[in-house]
């Protein structure tokens, strides 16, 4: 699934299919912020496991950013991680 590029960022040679569904659930929000459980409840997605979500995020960020305009950025309060995902190509 993976090739490193010349950047040095994992590129996505071929698409988890939670990507396609994230990028379904971004296509009419400019943002959203929550947990890993929180996307998931609100993506309606019983498949992708919790932990697998955030290392997808981690691991694809740069690529998602390029390709399809999803910026992720993570931060902790108290013992939450908050994943906060923007589109950047909403209007």
């Amino acid at each position: 699934m993976e090739k490193v590029s010349r950047e040095g960022y994992p590129k996505l040679t071929e698409d988890h299919p939670f990507f396609g569904r994230l990028r379904a659930f971004m296509v009419d929000k400019h943002y959203w912020m929550g947990t890993a459980t929180d996307l998931l409840t609100e993506m309606n997605d019983t498949v992708t496991p919790t932990n697998t979500v955030t290392k997808l995020l981690n691991k694809y960020w740069y690529w998602l950013r390029k390709r399809d305009g999803i910026g992720i950025n993570f931060r902790r309060t108290n013992r939450r991680r908050i994943i906060e995902i923007y589109n950047h190509r909403q209007p």
